[in-house]
């Protein structure tokens, strides 16, 4: 089987879950719980596929307080800002929701207006990476779930030295290009349903919202039939 083969395959699953759960009715909690679906899926997919490249000897070296992929741009989807959003107002209190907000507002000039290039030479903190440790971690989104490494050092390498384009942290790419295709179906679904998505770095798309005080059943309500 070819990789477009393999990449349409996921697109479908990504298309099919959002069906499965907005099919019947298209609402705030239909789509978390699409969102949670998704997630779960992809999560059991790549302990899967971790546990494979173990017993192949090339085992992922990402583990909790590893955080040099939390200093680069990492770009979401409405719906993930959406549910980040969600999350932070049931679960941190007042002071650290403004914490959050305030750290988002200053990386967006970071990234505002900068070409992919001019990010990827970036490095800044997420406004949710706190005392080494992702903040958001059981909602974080496609991308954080998705990049996985087999070297430490090559991530240290890069973060250290960003700017120089032979030096690359050593990346599985299955788990990036099924995350990808699963988060494309899943949009397009959205999209036949006449809910449109963006896709921004973390930093503008959640300060965004958060400062128009959008929700997600708001968004849903905007949507075009």
């Amino acid at each position: 089987m070819d990789s477009k083969e393999i990449d349409r395959i996921f697109y479908r699953d990504g298309y099919r879950i959002a069906g499965q759960h907005l099919e019947e009715q298209v609402n705030a909690t239909n789509l978390i719980a699409g969102i949670e679906s998704l997630h779960r899926g992809v999560d059991d997919l790549l302990n899967a596929f971790l546990r494979r490249s173990a017993i192949e000897d090339k085992a992922a070296e990402c583990k909790k307080g590893c955080n040099w992929c939390c200093h680069q741009p990492v770009y979401a989807v409405t719906h993930e800002f959406l549910q980040i959003s969600q999350y932070v107002h049931k679960n941190f209190t007042t002071e650290r929701r403004d914490q959050c907000l305030k750290k988002a507002q200053e990386k967006v000039p970071l990234t505002h207006n900068k070409t992919l290039k001019e990010q990827s030479h970036l490095k800044a903190p997420c406004p949710f990476l706190e005392a080494g440790s992702c903040s958001i971690y059981f909602v974080r989104p496609m991308g954080c779930r998705i990049y996985l490494s087999s070297s430490v050092r090559a991530c240290k390498r890069e973060y250290d030295d960003p700017t120089n384009d032979r030096v690359f942290p050593d990346l599985f790419e299955f788990p990036l290009r099924s995350g990808r295709m699963l988060n494309q179906g899943f949009v397009a679904y959205l999209k036949q349903v006449g809910i449109q998505s963006s896709e921004l770095p973390i930093e503008q798309g959640y300060s965004s919202l958060v400062t128009l005080g959008q929700t997600m059943e708001g968004w849903i309500e905007s949507r075009s039939t």
